[in-house]
């Protein structure tokens, strides 16, 4: 496998955010303008996936916030996700990144409790999905 990190939202991030966020979950609002400059990383096995942006928060240049992690159904539950995050905290501790946060689906929170993440915070509505604030102190 292969990661890729671009300063753009490549191709590839796109189509992967099509097939999983708007054809399998239904979600309307899947672009915004943070995908103009935000960083996207996509993980190859031949072809594109898994996906997942990663930005400064405007408040704080030492935190980043890691968004629209996604992996292709065919994929999943090989790690993919994981090394996904991984690329991200390493990218954020290059930049002088200390912590790591994500507006989780609260169906997958476990899945970042298992990557070290912790929730905090009242659960919210994303178009009708429940999602919940988690953090990662990076070290």
């Amino acid at each position: 496998m292969k990661t890729c990190i671009y300063d753009y939202r490549h191709d590839d991030a796109t189509m992967i955010r099509q097939v999983v966020f708007i054809n399998e979950q239904g979600f309307s609002y899947e672009y915004d303008e943070i995908d103009e400059w935000a960083t996207h990383i996509v993980i190859y096995d031949e072809e594109p996936v898994g996906v997942c942006r990663i930005f400064a928060d405007e408040n704080n240049d030492t935190e980043y916030i890691v968004g629209r992690l996604a992996v292709m159904k065919s994929h999943r539950n090989r790690g993919i996700g994981r090394k996904l995050l991984e690329a991200c905290e390493d990218y954020a501790k290059s930049k002088g990144g200390t912590f790591v946060k994500l507006h989780s689906q609260c169906r997958a929170a476990e899945f970042y409790e298992k990557c070290g993440y912790i929730a905090k915070g009242e659960i919210e509505e994303e178009e009708g999905v429940p999602h919940v604030w988690m953090y990662k102190e990076l070290k």
